[in-house]
């Protein structure tokens, strides 16, 4: 037979796990609510959507351009992982008393390569998303990127009077 004190502590432990299954379900129930809310906002907009749009992709392109999207988004996050890793170790290295100018060096090479690895990734997806559009709609993309660029900002802050680029930059995508 089971001691009372044993039984008590059984019940307890099962009051217990059951307010916490319970409370995950709540906040599971409550969460997929919430969420569901959002997807369903006229005032949210979806990147994917608004590209769909602009560049009036087909059902098949935007099934493959959504496809790239999941696979280049795992490629960031595998690259952001290991930039906030490097500039956690060289915030490390720095507040040392003595920092090692060699680690930091190395750790420096690392951001740079990160960096350049992140740029590759992105022309790599635009890329990827030109070979799926038509004429037309890679001249959109092209405007599209000049946009997200802020190009014509660039050249509202350049310091020369007569840029040359400037024309350049007209003709991108003409």
């Amino acid at each position: 037979m089971i001691s009372e004190k044993t039984n008590r502590i059984l019940l307890w432990f099962n009051l217990i796990l059951i307010l916490i299954i319970t409370s995950a379900v709540i906040t599971f129930l409550v969460m997929k609510r919430s969420g569901e809310k959002q997807t369903n906002d006229p005032g949210v907009i979806n990147s994917m959507d608004m590209l769909r749009k602009e560049l009036s992709l087909t059902d098949e392109q935007y099934r493959t351009v959504l496809l790239e999207n999941d696979r280049t988004i795992r490629k960031y996050n595998i690259v952001f992982d290991m930039m906030c890793e490097t500039n956690v170790a060289m915030l490390e290295e720095l507040a040392k008393e003595v920092s090692d100018p060699a680690v930091l060096d190395s750790l420096s090479r690392k951001v740079g390569t990160l960096s350049v690895s992140l740029r590759r990734h992105t022309t790599d997806y635009f890329m990827n998303l030109k070979s799926i559009c038509n004429e037309d709609q890679q001249k959109e993309l092209t405007e599209i990127l000049k946009r997200m660029m802020q190009i014509d900002e660039l050249c509202k802050s350049c310091n020369k009077r007569e840029c040359p680029r400037k024309e350049r930059i007209n003709n991108i995508g003409k």
